[in-house]
């Protein structure tokens, strides 16, 4: 017999798996997302921007501070950031990456 308390255990592992496996995506989007950035911006090494993208994406962990900093780089290179074609982007790469991490 499943008594409330092993209920609200299953529960509570189940929101766990959830928020770890939505904090591995969002930092596996991040990733790309500073793959991304790191071409258009011509970095000589842009896998090595991208890690370091997502680091430092992992201590802000707010999407209007990746935003801010991609702004900020963007311009310094004269080049235009389109914020709505970004926050669709960063949108995009998280639900393939949610696809390809849930895939068999």
């Amino acid at each position: 017999m499943i008594t409330l308390h092993d209920r609200a255990l299953a529960l509570e592992n189940r929101f766990a798996y959830e928020e770890g496996e939505q904090f591995r995506a969002t930092a596996r989007r991040n990733k790309l997302i500073g793959l991304w950035a790191g071409q258009l911006l011509g970095k000589s090494n842009p896998i090595a921007y991208a890690e370091e993208f997502a680091a430092w994406a992992v201590e802000h962990h707010d999407d209007k501070a990746m935003t801010a900093r991609l702004r900020s780089e963007f311009a310094a290179a004269a080049l235009v950031l389109d914020e709505q074609d970004l926050a669709t982007r960063m949108r995009e790469m998280l639900l393939e990456t949610l696809a390809e991490m849930r895939a068999p």
